[in-house]
Order: structure tokens, then sequence, then C-alpha cells
């Protein structure tokens, strides 16, 4: 699975609850909001302040550290690998992911910080949860080109399992495989 990774993927993983998402934003990095872990009290209510992570695709895989940060052991699930036909538009929505999420000049250290916090509009950036993240990256990310359907622009939330039916005609996504 790991060298079938690239820029512009979605990672959705099945892991019997929820959920979670992720996107490559390049050949080699996942970046993710993870979330509060077993305490979801923290996911509605005041948040977990600086909780977006990047991970090289063995450490987000296999679980590992890297800047500060420990990756879940996300093989242990099933892990969902999709694909937008329109490669030149996965990289521009990942190097939007990358800039607005991540570091501002695409850099290896963090200098963005993002809160996670699950709310009820898809449209602000921070506070941010991991599907919003993917949805926003693909929505704003995309410029003018119409990648998700206008009608899902309102929506009040993004479940990492209906990512994949968010997307607009040739831009829909499929699925490269299950791990």
């Amino acid at each position: 699975m790991k060298n079938t990774i690239r820029k512009g993927d979605i990672l959705i993983i099945s892991s019997g609850g929820f959920g979670h998402a992720a996107i490559a934003t390049s050949d080699t990095y996942i970046l993710e909001m993870s979330g509060g872990g077993d305490n979801p009290a923290k996911w509605f209510a005041g948040g977990i302040s600086d909780n977006n992570h990047q991970f090289s695709k063995d450490k987000w895989i296999f679980g590992g550290s890297e800047q500060g940060a420990t990756s879940a052991r996300h093989i242990k699930d099933w892990i969902q690998l999709w694909r937008v036909p329109d490669n030149s538009m996965a990289i521009k929505c990942a190097n939007y992911a990358d800039a607005t999420f991540w570091n501002s000049g695409h850099g290896y250290t963090k200098n963005r910080h993002i809160a996670y916090r699950l709310t009820a509009a898809t449209t602000t950036l921070n506070p941010n949860y991991c599907s919003k993240l993917v949805f926003q990256s693909f929505y704003y990310g995309s410029g003018n080109a119409t990648v998700i359907q206008p009608s899902m622009a309102g929506l009040s939330f993004v479940s990492p399992g209906a990512l994949p039916n968010l997307f607009a005609g040739k831009y829909a996504p499929y699925k490269v495989g299950t791990f």
C-alpha cells in the first residue's frame, strides 16, 4: 500500500466507529487531524489545540513519532485509498492542503496550528476535523473548478465515509483499493 499512495490521494479508515480521513500532501507525507482518541467530549466541547499532524507514509500507516506527534497504527484497520482521476487537480488540492493546514511555505516544519473540534459548519478553517480538512482541500483548493458538488458547500457535517460521494462528475474519485 505504501508505494501506491501518491500526492492528492484521499485515505479513509474504517475502524468500526466513526472512521477517519486524511490526504496525501506529497508522494511522501500524509496530513491529518487526529482527533481526541478515546475522549469524544473533547471532539465537541473545547476541542484539542494544535491537532494537525503530518507523517511520512510509513509512520502514518504503521505508527510512529514525527515532529513531536505520534501517529496511530492505521494498518490495524481497513484503509481505503481513493484517487481523483484528474492528477493535476489532485496535486493542486494537495498543495492547498499543505499550505493551509501544515506549512504556508510548503516546508517540513509545521507553522500552521489548527485546533480539532467537530463543528457544525464546513466553511471554517480553524477549528477543523479530519474529513472536513479533506473536503476543504478539494473545495477551496480547486480554485474555480467544480470539484465538489455545489449543493454540498453548505453541509453542516462531513463524515469520512461520505467523502467520495461529494465530488462532481469527472472529479469523482475512484477506489484504488482497500488495504
